[in-house]
């Protein structure tokens, strides 16, 4: 009987953990978006989408837009036409996702 009620409690905490995770998951998928112009730049610590210091950033696409030293904090630079997922990591909270178009 006693590992019947373990093993349904420990069922219920992994049934708990996985909706928990996918509801948190679902949440973050949407990037912020930004729109640029070419040679501007979005300064994402003032902007209040991120905890600065931001660390880490990356783009995936560097011919529309790369990640620049804004005021001594994060910014993202629109390099050319078109649109990319850019990121960066805060010491609190996951990394933020922002969808930078450049026209």
């Amino acid at each position: 009987m006693r590992q019947r009620v373990l093993l349904a409690g420990i069922a219920l905490l992994f049934g708990v953990l996985f909706v928990t995770a996918h509801h948190s998951r679902a949440a973050e998928d949407g990037a912020f978006p930004v729109g640029l112009q070419v040679g501007e730049t979005f300064n994402a610590c003032s902007s209040g989408q991120i905890v600065c210091p931001a660390r880490g950033p990356i783009c995936d696409d560097p011919k529309v837009a790369i990640p620049a030293d804004v005021n001594g904090g994060l910014g993202f630079k629109g390099v050319g036409p078109g649109t990319t997922l850019c990121s960066a990591g805060s010491s609190v909270g996951p990394r933020r996702l922002f969808r930078i178009t450049v026209r």
